[in-house]
């Protein structure tokens, strides 16, 4: 145990002086964050699709396309992509579903990019997207962007080809380059620069590069790297240890106040997931808050295969949601109605879970309105 407490004081000292360095810099300072830019696809792939274009406003015509091409490496399949007379587009509409960035020159060839920041893949997408893709005969190609490169479902992509690509490796080190390139536009420059720090905040990598090699170092001592290993195996115990401390407790109470039973789950770094249930609802559906496909989500749970909402329920529901001006949302056969809300971060755990209750009063907010959504549905 002494020897876990020392590493952890070794390194929480590196963690400091790093936060010290960010606070004196302004390294903080983050408009993308401040504005919000986290989850949402559409924006991070607007960001994307004005660098890419060829005519965008950045004022460096085809360098940073070019720039993006050459950072794939081998793995870009295109051969003589026109990056000069290339035009972009996002949210393109197509009879095949919206593909997020799609990059035409004029050979017929195109860059189709699959922006997947958290959200879940839809039914056959990718596939999908290759049939579409199938009208560039001189080639094209399909990119899957995640935030860590993980691959699309069987569902959505299997039996196709496509590549995988992250924004912690491959978008990151695109944009240090494009600084470079950017060097003489400083408002660009200031504005990418930006930009990556604020993808090496979402991939937890907004640490400085000598710190980073000081805490390696003091972890590549064996005692130290056995106190590691230790701590590594309870990593995931913390948060449920934590959600047991700050966080059931009083949403049982709250729950017992509603006439609801709180069922705790689990907890991760992103997230915590958790339903309710009702003496009436038993066995037929539940308020759920999840995380599948690296996004949080909440809404009304059913197992089709035990029971399902009506459809006339389900429209009852869905005219409440709007009267309670809840539009951004979802439905499946698992979920009659479910939305997305923001993961969690260890800056969150610490300001909304730990030192106050703004988490617990956002699942609070949520599942009264939901409950009032839920107001004249028969089970």
């Amino acid at each position: 145990m002494e020897k876990i407490n020392n590493l952890l004081n070794q390194v929480a000292i590196i963690n400091k002086k790093n936060a010290e360095i960010l606070d004196a810099t302004g390294g903080r300072f983050n408009m993308f964050r401040v504005c919000g830019v986290n989850h949402y696809e559409n924006t991070h792939s607007a960001i994307l699709a004005e660098l890419l274009n060829p005519n965008g406003t950045h004022g460096l015509k085809s360098k940073l396309l070019e720039c993006f091409i050459e950072t794939l490496g081998d793995c870009f399949t295109i051969e003589k992509f026109d990056c000069d007379k290339s035009r972009v587009h996002t949210e393109c509409s197509t009879e095949e579903g919206r593909i997020d960035i799609l990059i035409e020159d004029n050979q017929n060839k195109s860059i189709i990019i699959e922006n997947k920041i958290y959200a879940n893949d839809q039914p056959e997408q990718l596939k999908r997207y290759n049939r579409y893709a199938q009208t560039y005969k001189n080639g094209y190609q399909i990119l899957y962007l995640t935030l860590l490169g993980d691959n699309a479902s069987e569902q959505s992509g299997g039996g196709i080809s496509y590549l995988s690509i992250s924004y912690k490796e491959n978008i990151i080190n695109w944009l240090e380059k494009c600084v470079a390139i950017a060097s003489r536009f400083p408002t660009v420059r200031e504005t990418i620069i930006q930009y990556i720090n604020h993808l090496k905040q979402l991939t937890n990598q907004d640490m400085d590069i000598k710190n980073k090699e000081e805490i390696t170092e003091v972890l590549s001592k064996i005692e130290n790297l056995r106190a590691a290993q230790a701590i590594y195996q309870n990593y995931s115990a913390t948060y449920n240890y934590l959600i047991e401390k700050h966080f059931n407790p009083k949403m049982e109470e709250f729950a017992k106040q509603k006439g609801l039973e709180y069922h705790y789950e689990r907890s991760e770094e992103q997230y915590v997931r958790f339903h309710l249930t009702n003496s009436n609802w038993q066995g037929k559906c539940w308020i759920g808050f999840t995380f599948e496909g690296n996004r949080c989500h909440y809404g009304l749970c059913n197992n089709p295969n035990v029971y399902r909402i009506s459809e006339e329920n389900r429209k009852t529901l869905h005219e409440n949601l709007n009267k309670l001006d809840i539009f951004s949302r979802k439905e499946s056969n698992w979920w009659p109605f479910y939305a997305h809300y923001t993961n969690l971060s260890l800056d969150t755990w610490e300001s909304d879970i730990i030192k106050s209750d703004n988490f617990l009063n956002e699942c609070k907010d949520k599942i009264e309105k939901l409950l009032l959504a839920m107001e004249g549905i028969n089970f």
